[in-house]
């Protein structure tokens, strides 16, 4: 058995999920509730491995000061980065993992480089996202440049104080409703961080 054919061994394990939507479409916003939803514990976007609200492993995209570089970032294209992911990833004892990309191929490159079994579970953001609200999110985005990291904010001025960062906090509770579907947890507090990326920063004009 070579070492590859090992590190798969010791995470095939894991569940994987996946929520695919195009760039500003809200994904990073609903992912939280999506992952209490399926009782998922980690996450990954954008470069960063997420777990139980903190942030366990990986360079987040919003870092990089140019927005090819978030990209490779977002790809796990560097190999040094991926690694370390991947190496924590052995380590846990996760079950399920939502992935986040802007396309299925996107998701499924996230899994191969990671070393993760491909998602058995496709989301799409349309499905649990209605069309009023991924137009604001697009349109946050575009104009306000406005990005969000499903983590607290103290967990974005720990890890990476020169991203400014505000909170948001939605709240989960018991016996409502999460995207038409009536579901089972307990009621809590769910906390986001609104984050302006390094590559965004530069260049912008804001008329209003």
């Amino acid at each position: 058995m070579n070492p590859f054919e090992t590190i798969v061994q010791k995470i095939k394990h894991i569940s994987v999920y996946a929520l695919v939507g195009e760039s500003g479409t809200g994904k990073s916003f609903r992912s939280k509730l999506l992952a209490e939803e399926y009782g998922i514990h980690a996450i990954i976007d954008d470069g960063l491995l997420i777990q139980d609200e903190k942030i366990v492993a990986g360079r987040s995209a919003k870092r990089e000061k140019t927005y090819m570089g978030a990209v490779r970032i977002a790809l796990f294209d560097d190999k040094e980065h991926r690694d370390s992911v991947a190496k924590v990833l052995r380590k846990t004892h996760i079950k399920k993992i939502l992935l986040l990309g802007t396309s299925e191929k996107m998701v499924s490159k996230i899994a191969m480089r990671l070393q993760l079994p491909q998602p058995t579970k496709i989301i799409h953001i349309e499905e649990i996202s209605t069309k009023e609200d991924i137009e604001k999110a697009i349109k946050s985005r575009q104009i306000e440049g406005k990005h969000v990291i499903p983590v607290p904010s103290i967990e974005i001025k720990r890890n990476y104080p020169q991203i400014f960062s505000t909170s948001v906090r939605d709240f989960f509770s018991k016996g409502s409703k999460l995207f038409g579907i009536k579901h089972n947890v307990k009621g809590k507090m769910i906390e986001k961080s609104i984050v302006q990326p390094e590559f965004s920063k530069k260049g912008r004009v804001e008329i209003s």
